[in-house]
């Protein structure tokens, strides 16, 4: 199994709202969604910020979140980490 479909099966375990009588089962979904990725981003925004602690560059974590180095300092590099 792909890391990808792994995610994707996880994603649909997630049931928060689903069953609720007031919403269709799609509007359900998506409120799952956005709650899962809300906690999602601020557990990358931790995660960040410990990898740092650890003297993990700004180049590394970059890769390994597959986004720029610019983008990493710009969305994390909060409070004057930027070195």
């Amino acid at each position: 199994m792909s890391a990808e479909s792994a995610a994707f099966s996880h994603v649909l375990d997630f049931r928060w709202r689903q069953g609720d009588p007031s919403i269709s089962e799609a509007e359900a979904r998506l409120h799952d969604l956005r709650a899962l990725q809300a906690a999602i981003t601020e557990v990358v925004e931790i995660t960040v910020g410990d990898a740092r602690a650890d003297d993990l560059t700004w180049t590394q974590i970059s890769d390994a979140l597959g986004i720029s180095t610019q983008a990493a300092v710009a969305r994390y590099g909060r409070h004057g980490d930027l070195r």
